[in-house]
């Protein structure tokens, strides 16, 4: 009797073993699709030096961001937009994402 509870718990931990393979190669696949789209990343040539087109979006929104900051302190605005802790970010994200459609969406 001993035996066959031996057996079955062998058979089980195969099982559960080839499942978790079978798991961990979904994952490596999965894992593996989004580097396809890195084959091509739009580069802008500045005075000779390539840049990638997302470091000049990510610069352009954050200045276009600071320059709303600084003109709604100006109009008195800026305490009304409360948390500010998310209000400035999702403004600086929006220009950030704009600046990338105007610049280098079509």
């Amino acid at each position: 009797m001993g035996s066959k509870t031996g057996e079955a718990d062998g058979t089980a931990l195969q099982l559960w073993y080839a499942l978790l393979r079978a798991t961990v190669a979904r994952l490596v696949c999965l894992g593996a699709l989004p580097a396809t789209g890195c084959a091509l990343s739009p580069s802008v040539n500045i005075l000779g030096s390539f840049f990638p087109a997302w470091l000049i979006s990510i610069v352009t929104g954050l200045v276009l961001a600071l320059i709303a900051w600084r003109v709604l302190i100006a109009t008195g605005v800026a305490p009304y937009l409360t948390p500010a802790g998310l209000v400035y970010p999702c403004l600086a994200a929006l220009l950030i994402f704009a600046s990338w459609l105007v610049l280098f969406g079509g």
